[in-house]
Order: structure tokens, then sequence, then C-alpha cells
């Protein structure tokens, strides 16, 4: 497995990054809280401009490598758009699938589902897709583009296992850019805030704290990378991407917690970017399915498949 991405995909991701602080950064999720329609009057329009909705992830691996990157640099600023719904879509259904959720059962809300167009949920339980009928808002503190939704019928012709297989890992893409920010944030702090007359990062609790952070965004970011590797190589299996799944849960837990410890109630207020970050990632974490039901399916998978690593597990059903 390379370790290093093709330099048309990073050059690809500078300008995307250009694009979206020139956007406001963090801010514009902010704005597009208090105004839902930021997102189709200024997002929308850049998202055009940079032809990012119109890449095909399983396509050249300088093509899909751009869709990784950019997809991480739209959650290094929680980008207020559904990326990654739209980007699961394969080219050749885009005429016809405007997004994918990822359900587990039912549900009556899902994010950014007054966005997407003809979307499709696709049940991990089931494994099969149905078609997503938007009704109106339903913006919550820790959901703020959640809308009702009411599922329809089987839909035919969506490769259930596909579309599920590139949305979880377009999802940890997202989350890594969203943790990134937050570790640099935590960091910055570190170095910035001084106490008794030195920068609180030279104490040891803090230091142990952007110790961990540091750690569990690089654990992410290259089981991200490998998983990616597996799915262009066309190898992945169910596994591996609800193993991506977990990493990233148990990662953002620990980003998030050990980012606003070191952080302080400063991190905590409404004016600070690691507020809206932390609230931004919650409904990734929660949909489809949270870290015990994540961890479930995963183990369901893993008794099917077996499982690929430095100590491989055989399946046994």
């Amino acid at each position: 497995m390379r370790r290093d991405w093709p330099q048309a995909a990073v050059a690809y991701r500078e300008s995307v990054t250009r694009a979206f602080d020139a956007l406001g950064g963090v801010d514009l999720a902010r704005a597009a809280e208090a105004d839902r329609t930021r997102r189709e009057v200024i997002v929308a329009p850049a998202l055009d401009r940079l032809d990012l909705r119109g890449l095909d992830p399983w396509g050249e691996e300088d093509e899909s490598a751009a869709v990784m990157l950019a997809v991480r640099a739209a959650g290094a600023v929680v980008l207020p758009w559904p990326l990654a719904h739209e980007l699961a879509v394969p080219a050749d259904l885009r005429g016809d699938v405007g997004g994918v959720h990822l359900t587990s059962g039912d549900t009556a809300r899902l994010d950014h589902a007054d966005l997407l167009r003809d979307a499709v949920a696709v049940d991990l339980d089931r494994g099969v897709a149905r078609r997503v009928t938007a009704g109106a808002p339903h913006p919550a503190p820790l959901d703020p583009f959640a809308s009702d939704v009411v599922l329809g019928a089987e839909t035919p012709g969506v490769d259930a296992a596909r579309v599920t297989a590139m949305r979880l890992l377009l999802d940890a893409f997202w989350a890594a850019g969203a943790l990134a920010t937050a570790v640099e944030l935590a960091v910055t702090h570190a170095r910035e805030r001084q106490q008794f007359g030195k920068p609180i990062g030279k104490f040891g609790e803090i230091r142990w704290r952007v110790a961990d952070i540091s750690l569990a965004l690089d654990g992410l970011e290259e089981l991200a990378l490998h998983a990616w590797w597996l799915v262009h190589r066309g190898e992945a299996r169910s596994a591996d991407l609800l193993a991506l799944r977990v990493q990233l849960i148990e990662a953002a837990n620990t980003v998030l917690a050990g980012g606003h410890q070191v952080m302080g109630a400063m991190g905590l207020c409404e004016e600070h970017d690691l507020t809206v970050i932390d609230r931004h990632l919650q409904s990734v974490l929660h949909r489809p399915a949270g870290r015990i039901a994540s961890t479930g399916l995963l183990a369901r998978a893993v008794a099917a498949e077996g499982f690929d690593g430095v100590f491989p597990v055989a399946a046994w059903r």
C-alpha cells in the first residue's frame, strides 16, 4: 500500500481548501444553521465551480484520491452540505439517484434529506435500498440539518453493498478532516495558553491529552487510507468498512473528549470552533449506528466473512 497521495490529488485538495476557507471556514456552518438556505445559495455554487460533485470515487487513482482528499477538506470546516451522500452514488446512477443515506432499521429523520433529490436509504441490517421522501426540516441541537423522512419500497438497480462501502469510506475521510481541525485547535491552545509562566502544553496532563488525540487521529487516517486502497483495488469486504466505522467512532470520542479537556471551558463556548465541530460530527457518529450497534454489525460481518489483520480471524459461519 502506498502511503503518499498522487500529486494531482494533493494539488486539487489545496484548491478545494482555499475555496472552503474563502467561504468562511467553520463560520459557514454556523451561518447555515441560522439560515438553511445558505447551503443552496452559497455552498452549492462553490461546489459546482470546483466540479467536485462531478468526480467519481470509483474512477482512476488520481480522480478517486482527489475525491477522498476533497471530502476530508470539507470535513475540516464541517461544510454544511451532504457531499459524502452525493459522491457515494455511482456515476451511472446519478441521473436517477441524488444521494445515499445509511440506516440501521427504520428511521424518522435523516440529515440534509431536504437537499437530496430522489435519494435512497440503505438499511445495513437488511442490505436493501429504499427511496427516501423528505418532509419538513426538523433541526435539533445535535442534529442541525435533520429533516423528517418517510422510507418507501425497495429500489431496484442500486447495488446496496457497493454504495454502502463508498459511503462508509467517505464518512471516514469527512470525519478525519473535522477531527484534524479539532486536534489543531487543541494543540494551538496548549502552545499559546500560559499558566504559571509557561504554556499549559508543558504540563504532563495536557501533554498526555495532546498525545492521545494526535494518535487517535493518526490511527483513523491510516486505516482510512488502507480502506481506500482496498476499495480502489476491489478487495474490500463489508468487515473492512465496518471496522473503519468503529475506528471512526472511537477516534472521534477520544479527540473530542481530549480536545475539550485541553480547551477547558473555552471549548464549550458557542463562539469557539470546537463546539461547532463537535455538534456537526454527531450525525455522522450516530447514523447509521452508534458505537455499540456498529460494533455489533462488525462482529456479524467478521463471523460471516472473516477478517484480515495482524491476527487474522477466520469466518465461522
